[in-house]
């Protein structure tokens, strides 16, 4: 507990030092933090625009939400230096390190074998939330405000209430993700899954607790109670033979009662589970456009106005939300350079052919989805940890910041750690190539000696790098799989005896 809290300690005042010596300034100029999709200016510049009267989406900057328009009303151009902004920001972070050192300690006690954890209970937790906290790639996107920070946020605590199968509360917070950024939707189909495994190991859980709290001396009552049971069932034994095949039938029509009861509640479930998602984005989406249509104060007056539906829907501003937000990340319209592949992959192709590629690239984790949960559907968090990564590593516009959450989610779970392979020559691979990104940016952008395939050529190596880290973890998990798999069968695979006639084999001579 101490070491956690000075760990703590030690990121706020990291976070601190930076806001005093102004380095926020520093890296908001650097492509790898600030993106088009996660720029704090270009949200001061819509507000602004907004006090003045104007569409905050008339020019081609901002691409956020209106709801953070209202959030950050208050935000100008003098806030960089304002602690209000700054405290904000350092609390997100905090609270993600909290999450994920709660989330891994509940995975740890989930955890059947008992010496992984005796070693990794007080290791593991502190180990995964201070490589996330202290993190540098975290204290600088914390420093440049980076919006993106509130999607990792609500993707934790998401995983956090779906752990506590709280089913309303993790579809409310996947939703808020879901209306930041349109990627997150296909997070659902794993976080109900967790929700359901969860409610099911909590049913277990309470019914084992509800037989061990039974008192002694019913114990004793029962057992003198089987004893003259036992006497009676000797005279009645033969009374009993017909009817235990009445009884067998009977059991079984009622397992199967219950297996389509089963089934059915899994049903309603899903349903529900997706039914309050959707309808949670849809009352964003409407609350947005509520916002939008005019100032939140006169929300009361407009309820009350008879030709309500028709400002609602008659506005033209509902028209550039959409279009600016969700539109915008996946036509990938803004082609300034990133971390990520697809700027150089389409400023290189003809305009002829720009749609199909842009449709194929957003389409890759729609088609993967299928597949990984028919594969994974018994390892939920594992397979919400797969989908995430493949989202942040095809993402249109990534950030740094956005590596340190990927590896987190990873290794969640210690099993996969212990047959993962080249782990040094990743943590090798990733030094030389995340040190290479800012000094090809250099040589390109700013002394022009050089062109844009020195950029493109070690952002493909980073995200490549990223891919056959996914790709081992991938196969570490198969390796889990099948060991347990041999495991149940030796369990339930019962001894057999070969039996050989007793006879005397007779040779045609003796005959």
């Amino acid at each position: 507990m101490i070491l956690q809290f000075s760990l703590i300690l030690l990121g706020i005042l990291l976070r601190v030092a930076g806001y005093h010596f102004d380095l926020s300034s520093f890296y908001n100029q650097k492509f790898e933090y600030v993106t088009p999709f996660t720029s704090f200016d270009n949200l001061i510049e819509a507000v602004h625009l907004m006090s003045h009267g104007t569409s905050p989406y008339g020019g081609s900057h901002f691409h956020l939400p209106p709801i953070y328009l209202w959030l950050f009303r208050w935000v100008d151009q003098d806030s960089y230096s304002n602690w209000g902004l700054r405290i904000i920001f350092i609390l997100i972070d905090l609270i993600c390190c909290l999450l994920l050192f709660l989330i891994i300690k509940q995975t740890l006690l989930q955890q059947k074998n008992k010496m992984l954890k005796q070693k990794l209970e007080r290791i593991l937790p502190v180990a995964i939330s201070s490589i996330y906290f202290l993190n540098p790639f975290t204290i600088t996107s914390c420093l440049v405000y980076c919006m993106g920070n509130f999607t990792r946020l609500y993707i934790l605590l998401s995983i956090y209430f779906a752990m506590n199968a709280n089913l309303v509360l993790t579809t409310f917070v996947l939703s808020l993700a879901a209306y930041t950024e349109v990627t997150p939707v296909l997070l659902i189909i794993p976080m109900i899954l967790y929700c359901i495994k969860q409610r099911s190991q909590l049913f277990k859980s309470k019914l084992n607790i509800s037989k061990l709290n039974i008192n002694k001396n019913q114990e004793k009552e029962k057992e003198k109670e089987q004893k003259q049971k036992e006497e009676k069932e000797e005279k009645q034994k033969k009374v009993k033979k017909n009817q235990k095949q009445k009884k067998e039938k009977k059991t079984k029509q009622n397992n199967n009662k219950e297996k389509q009861q089963n089934n059915s509640k899994i049903y309603l479930q899903w349903f529900f589970g997706l039914f309050l998602f959707f309808f949670w984005w849809a009352l964003l989406l409407i609350l947005s456009q509520l916002m939008f249509n005019s100032n939140i104060t006169n929300i009361k007056t407009l309820t009350k106005d008879p030709n309500f539906f028709q400002h609602f829907f008659s506005n033209s501003h509902y028209f550039t939300f959409l279009k600016h937000t969700y539109y915008f990340l996946l036509n990938i319209t803004d082609l300034t350079p990133n971390i990520g592949l697809y700027w150089y992959l389409l400023t290189e192709t003809f305009v002829v052919f720009r749609q199909f590629l842009v449709f194929t690239l957003q389409f890759i984790n729609v088609v993967g989805l299928i597949p990984l949960t028919l594969r994974f559907h018994s390892y939920p968090l594992f397979l919400l940890a797969i989908i995430t990564s493949s989202i942040t590593i095809l993402k249109a516009y990534p950030t740094l910041a956005d590596f340190p959450f990927l590896f987190c989610l990873l290794v969640m779970q210690p099993k996969l750690l212990e047959n993962t392979r080249y782990r040094t020559f990743f943590i090798r691979g990733f030094q030389v190539v995340i040190g290479l990104l800012s000094p090809f940016y250099k040589i390109w952008i700013q002394d022009g000696t050089g062109n844009a395939n020195y950029l493109f050529g070690i952002s493909l190596s980073f995200s490549f790098a990223e891919i056959l880290v996914l790709m081992e973890m991938i196969r570490s998990a198969m390796i889990v799989i099948t060991n347990e798999k041999d495991k149940k069968k030796e369990k339930n695979s019962k001894p057999y005896y070969i039996s050989t006639p007793n006879k005397k084999l007779h040779s045609k001579k003796d005959k």
